[in-house]
């Protein structure tokens, strides 16, 4: 079994602290994490199906505009290496983390409302 992911979330899952929108969102992301690997996605994947701030297949949260989001899974393929449709392990996308973090934090955390929760900052 395969999570399906989008290129933000490839990065961002790997801090999930068991917090979110609700308890069937948080559940969705514990299942996804236990599948061993990852279908890398384009646009809304299997968290943004749990997630109250999508609408009509894009994001509107009050945080971040869907042009946003776009922009960081871009720039998380990129960072990471890999493009929509690729199938990867949990552990590739770790392994490559610590020569992306610091570029993505600058780029993506400081205004990020999960900051805290990630990095315990």
């Amino acid at each position: 079994m395969k999570a399906r992911l989008r290129g933000h979330h490839l990065i961002c899952l790997n801090f999930f602290r068991g917090e979110g929108y609700s308890e069937e969102f948080i559940e969705n992301i514990f299942a996804l994490l236990q599948k061993e690997k990852v279908e890398v996605a384009e646009g809304p994947d299997e968290v943004c199906s749990k997630c109250p701030n999508l609408k009509d297949g894009k994001c509107a949260s009050n945080e971040y505009t869907d042009e946003m989001i776009l922009v960081q899974d871009r720039e998380a393929l990129r960072l990471l290496g890999f493009r929509p449709g690729m199938i990867v392990d949990w552990k590739i996308i770790a392994s490559r983390l610590p020569g992306i973090l610091k570029e993505w934090k600058a780029q993506f955390c400081l205004g990020c409302g999960y900051k805290d929760v990630c990095f315990n900052e």
